[in-house]
């Protein structure tokens, strides 16, 4: 089986990380357990916005942040046609990318809607989350968002659910971090992306050449990267 992470990648990578660490917290464990029903729902949809881009997220938290709560009460209310009607205005106002001017062709409105009936479906956001951290695998929980929930794919989940504090031993390779991972030396598959099984073996490499002889976890890890993206060489 060929190895992803050459010596030369995993030096500069453990060099970094030891450098790094301290200037990036942990993902808190049990985050998700602060977090109201209004909150993951916006945790979701942002997980939902940041497909093309970081930016989008940072313009959606942005016009979510003063009406989040009224906002996630007022949709409850809402029909199915309304609703969408309503994530879509967000969405477009907030300028998040592949955000359609028609509803007809926008697939992130319409995952979003769909995402949020499903969460209403189990009882709302918290009682969703709740049953998920019951799971006694970390990749299972992985798995089931990415199954159930529409474009939130297995990178997507791994992002979510690190930020909400529901996995440790993964790492969401999104654009930014496979940049920092290709100067360093990691040669990346072209399907990376698309394919689960090439995705986890160097998720697992990295988690141990890199994670566990320098004391972090993959969610560590993650956000060392994705904070100091620039400064790993």
């Amino acid at each position: 089986m060929s190895e992803f992470v050459s010596t030369i990648a995993k030096r500069r990578l453990r060099d970094a990380i030891n450098r790094l660490k301290s200037s990036v917290a942990a993902p808190r464990a049990g985050n998700w357990k602060r977090l109201s029903d209004a909150e993951l729902w916006g945790r979701v949809l942002v997980q939902i916005s940041v497909v093309g881009g970081a930016e989008s997220g940072a313009r959606l938290r942005n016009e979510l942040d003063p009406v989040l709560a009224d906002w996630y009460e007022a949709l409850r209310a809402k029909k199915q046609g309304e609703r969408i009607k309503s994530i879509h205005k967000m969405l477009r106002n907030s300028g998040v990318r592949y955000v359609t001017a028609s509803i007809d062709t926008c697939k992130k409105s319409k995952a979003a809607s769909y995402n949020f009936e499903l969460l209403q479906a189990y009882g709302g956001p918290k009682k969703y989350f709740e049953d998920l951290a019951k799971v006694p695998e970390e990749f299972w929980r992985v798995g089931i968002v990415s199954d159930e929930m529409q474009y939130i794919r297995s990178k997507g989940a791994r992002d979510l659910l690190i930020g909400l504090g529901m996995i440790e031993n993964a790492i969401a390779l999104d654009s930014r971090l496979q940049k920092v991972l290709s100067r360093v030396g990691i040669e990346l598959p072209d399907d990376l992306a698309m394919n689960r099984s090439k995705y986890k073996l160097l998720e697992s490499e990295l988690l141990q050449k890199i994670c566990k002889p320098c004391g972090v976890t993959g969610a560590h890890f993650d956000r060392i990267l994705f904070n100091n993206g620039k400064d790993v060489v």
